[in-house]
């Protein structure tokens, strides 16, 4: 079969990891790859040494010219044509077609984007032309079908990635202080506020607690500023970008999810390989990377981004609805109770730790295996051409 990706290239994220460890198997080795940024971030061309990348907007693929943009659709379609493809695999965009494409059939891959696309002409036409999706949870599924009633079948192939590296999987029990971690982009719908808040409480509470915020950002002043006010800051300790997390894994004892919307929650998972528990609000995808009760404690968010910005002086600027697992709905964005939150890590860090990170190794092993990945992502695409 011939597979023809579309991915924009310039940054790295989510779905540009998830696409590079993809396109890294044997499956896809003879794959062609079409990048829509008109440049390939270094952090993703050094895995990408050995694969030949057509820039669809470029005139001529060597050169950092581009068509002008009222071409460039034309280009997409002519380019798409010439590859003679049988799916055409488009990740986490809308790309925009002169029409839909004579050869191939057109699948989209939502990795997270559908919370936000706008519900315009441009991506109803786009999801007109689909003959199946692929989704990276069931919350994504749920979402593009209330958002766009979409009238193509969605496969839901749950997200995985590779085992990360130099795990320690031995005993690890809380002990004096309890470090705390959060790995996120600096940003105010990330919640970190609420990690910020929750460890006042928890100081407030004698507990004798640190918070590691691994990640960088534009709105890291505001929290350092926030971590000043709350009168926290000597137990605070932002570690900028990380390039290897392990270490960071490894030596924090609980994981804080605090997000306002999170598709899936990759951070989450990573800490899971780590046999790190999670404190996670029930959103989105969170419920479907940690098993509440089991590896973690998901909490139901109840503060208003108005009350948090109250308390906090962060902006969260998230305008679009999240996606309700327990209602099974669409509902205006919240936060985690910085109190709810504080219980929470109080509850994990009791006597059952040890079952919490027993239980967070046991949960990876059976439900995240990468391998399982490759083959339902393939499967799913196969079921859709052969449709």
């Amino acid at each position: 079969m011939r597979k023809l990706h579309i991915i924009n290239l310039e940054k790295m994220g989510g779905v540009e990891r998830l696409f590079l460890q993809y396109i890294r198997h044997e499956s896809a080795q003879n794959d062609a790859i079409f990048c829509i940024s008109n440049q390939v971030g270094p952090e993703i061309a050094q895995y990408l040494t050995d694969k030949k990348i057509t820039f669809v907007n470029r005139i001529f693929n060597a050169l950092a010219l581009k068509f002008p943009s009222f071409l460039r659709k034309y280009a997409l379609q002519f380019k798409t044509w010439r590859a003679r493809p049988d799916a055409i695999i488009v990740w986490d965009l809308v790309p925009v077609f002169a029409h839909a494409p004579s050869r191939g059939k057109v699948i989209y891959y939502d990795h997270g984007c559908s919370w936000r696309y706008p519900h315009n002409q441009k991506t109803l036409a786009f999801f007109a032309m689909l003959s199946g999706c692929i989704s990276a949870a069931h919350a994504s599924k749920r979402v593009m079908e209330l958002r766009f009633q979409l009238p193509c079948p969605v496969n839901v192939v749950i997200n995985r990635i590779l085992p990360p590296p130099d795990i320690n999987s031995g005993e690890k029990a809380p002990r004096t202080p309890l470090r705390l971690g959060v790995a996120a982009r600096l940003v105010g719908l990330k919640g970190i506020s609420v990690a910020l808040l929750a460890v006042k409480t928890l100081r407030e509470r004698n507990v004798d607690v640190e918070l590691e915020i691994a990640g960088k950002g534009p709105d890291e002043e505001n929290f350092k500023a926030l971590a000043v006010k709350l009168g926290i800051a000597d137990c605070v300790t932002f570690l900028g970008f990380q390039s290897n997390l392990s270490s960071f894994f490894n030596r924090i004892h609980i994981y804080l999810s605090t997000p306002v919307t999170e598709p899936f929650g990759l951070s989450c998972m990573e800490a899971l390989f780590y046999g790190v528990p999670v404190v996670f609000p029930l959103i989105d995808g969170q419920p479907e990377v940690v098993r509440d009760g089991y590896c973690g404690l998901g909490i139901i968010p109840t503060v208003s981004p108005e009350t948090h910005f109250g308390l906090s002086g962060v902006n969260v600027n998230f305008p679009y609805h999240v996606y309700s697992p327990t209602q099974d709905t669409l509902v205006p964005p919240m936060l985690m109770s910085h109190e709810a939150c504080a219980d929470a890590i109080q509850t994990i860090a009791g006597d059952d730790y040890q079952t919490f990170r027993n239980n967070a190794f046991e949960h990876v092993r059976r439900n995240f295996d990468y391998r399982n990945f490759v083959g339902d992502f393939n499967n799913a695409i196969i079921g859709i051409v052969n449709d």
